[in-house]
């Protein structure tokens, strides 16, 4: 007999998530390949140019970080860039001269009139020498202060020689805009490290940073002699 009063059997059900695989998990990937537009000729000229003006501004700030902005000269840190890893320097295959220069008298110049002066005789002072200097031989550096490097790549000691006597006389033609000034030329003093290609093992020639070390003790040598000297060193 039925109990109208019982409760239904209740039916329970039981979700079943169909199990899917990854996509694209077992099976190899199909590249959907776009060809490309091709550009039109003025969008080529534009991007060649913008390229070129890119190449450009990377040149002329690479060429700030290795330049004295007052002078023009290379700076400091140019020279011992090149002192480390010019291949003529540090393999010892080519004769060379290291230069050290300052300006005779510079401090009192600077103290009597004024720093704006002498900024203006160490710019004419740089354009002189570099007049002076053959493109893709030779390099002016800028060490601080009055103080200059000049690097030869030259054959012989004579011919150096000849080079910096003509430096000197260069500087020494300069028209100063000081009136008082106007009877005194103005003079530079050198110590110059010549190392020839002699015949001696590379071993046995003085490194490029010897070399700079003897031109400065040879420029104090000058300075203590008098001024408008040259002080010369074989190494």
């Amino acid at each position: 007999m039925s109990n109208n009063n019982a409760q239904p059997r209740r039916a329970s059900f039981v979700a079943r998530a169909r199990s899917h695989s990854p996509p694209m998990i077992g099976r190899k990937a199909r590249a959907i390949r776009v060809p490309p537009r091709p550009l039109a000729r003025s969008e080529r000229l534009r991007l060649i140019r913008r390229i070129r003006e890119l190449e450009a501004e990377n040149s002329a700030l690479a060429q700030l970080t290795i330049t004295d902005s007052l002078t023009g000269a290379y700076n400091r840190r140019h020279l011992e860039a090149v002192l480390a890893s010019d291949a003529r320097l540090r393999e010892r295959t080519h004769s060379a001269a290291l230069c050290v220069f300052d300006i005779d008298n510079f401090k009192a110049f600077n103290d009597t009139y004024g720093h704006s002066a002498g900024d203006q005789v160490l710019r004419a002072v740089a354009r002189a020498v570099m007049r002076c200097l053959r493109a893709g031989d030779d390099f002016l550096f800028r060490l601080g202060g009055d103080e200059f490097c000049v690097l030869l790549f030259v054959n012989a000691a004579p011919e150096a020689l000849r080079i910096v006597k003509r430096m000197q006389r260069a500087v020494k033609a300069l028209l100063l805009p000081q009136r008082e000034m106007a009877r005194r030329a103005l003079t530079i003093s050198f110590g110059v490290a010549w190392r020839g290609n002699d015949g001696r093992s590379p071993e046995a020639l003085a490194s490029p940073w010897d070399m700079y070390l003897r031109a400065d003790a040879m420029l104090y040598d000058a300075k203590r002699a008098g001024r408008d000297r040259i002080e010369f060193a074989a190494v």
